[in-house]
């Protein structure tokens, strides 16, 4: 149970202590937990050390105040249109567990004069408050090796009224395609992009893990191995040619072509492997392949030692 101090004029509410309950507790009781988390790791001050001149007028809420309600709402997602945030101005229980008063509390119409502030150069800015978070987390955990994955998450913006720049995605909703970089379950980096755009659209892939692996070298470890992982969108040679100048590994998902199918199809059992993590076991089997643009349309089907080819007439 939530024991709260008597709210003064010039004082915000603050959680005292968190104790045991039988009765049942909002759904939205987790908020003060990641409301305390956005404190405590100091992102309110990058925020208004980069953003502060965001705010036109030194009246109203600060811009690391209107970030962190934003976040707030973000993951409260009861729900997605901005004149929820008139309503929750209304709601002293929504103010009490985000440790603020109603009258802190933004408007919609505040939200939209944040938002609407933003220039390309200050989107920057919020990649690299990712980033600057990221980099954090790396000196605090230190981990051995790092695993970063490269994926495009598709919005879908069907439902606004006004969905300027959106564009038909291949999930057939239109929307935004934006590239992530993620870590550990957490999207350190993103690029926001048209819907029509695939995964591997012009450099952005290649500038992102070349910019993200010298910040990791040059901020955390310079020897800490660096894997990325992706999927077949980003199965081009020049991404592997760069992970091998910038020395990264990489695990990409390929093409499954009918004379790869076939090969596998007929190697034997004892060329498999297995790998076991916790309850799943994994069979695998190793093999290489190479094939110029040319090969991929004309390549020969390869099978194992042991099975010939069917005769061709000339």
């Amino acid at each position: 149970m939530a024991h709260y101090i008597p709210s003064a004029a010039t004082v915000h509410p603050k959680v005292s202590a968190v104790e045991r309950t039988s009765d049942t507790l909002t759904s939205r009781a987790g908020l003060l937990l990641f409301a305390r988390y956005i404190d405590k790791i100091g992102l309110t001050r990058s925020t208004d050390r980069w953003f502060a001149d965001v705010r036109k007028s030194r009246k109203g809420a600060s811009a690391s105040e209107c970030l962190r309600q934003i976040l707030l709402f973000f993951i409260d997602g009861t729900s997605r249109h901005l004149t929820r945030f008139d309503d929750l101005k209304q709601d002293p229980g929504y103010a009490a567990t985000i440790e603020r008063r109603c009258d802190d509390l933004i408007s919609s119409h505040a939200v939209k004069r944040f938002i609407g502030n933003f220039t390309f150069g200050r989107i920057w800015l919020l990649r690299k408050l990712l980033q600057e978070i990221f980099i954090w987390r790396l000196c605090l955990e230190k981990p051995k090796i790092i695993i970063l994955d490269l994926d495009v998450m598709v919005l879908d913006n069907d439902e606004a009224p006004k969905r300027e720049g959106v564009q038909p995605t291949y999930k057939k909703v239109k929307g935004f395609a934006p590239l992530q970089m993620v870590w550990e379950r957490t999207i350190i980096d993103a690029v926001l992009r048209a819907g029509h755009h695939h995964s591997n659209h012009k450099d952005s892939t290649g500038k992102m893990v070349e910019y993200m692996v010298n910040l990791i070298r040059r901020r955390f470890d310079k020897n800490v191995p660096i894997v990325i992982r992706q999927d077949t969108g980003y199965f081009d040679q020049k991404l592997f040619t760069l992970y091998e100048k910038i020395d990264v590994g990489y695990l990409c998902g390929g093409k499954l072509y009918k004379d790869i199918k076939q090969y596998v199809e007929h190697c034997p059992a004892e060329q498999w492997r297995t790998h076991r993590k916790t309850k799943q076991e994994w069979g695998y089997l190793e093999f290489g392949d190479k094939r110029g643009e040319l090969e991929t349309r004309t390549a020969r089907p390869f099978l194992p030692p042991g099975i010939r080819r069917p005769a061709t007439s000339a």
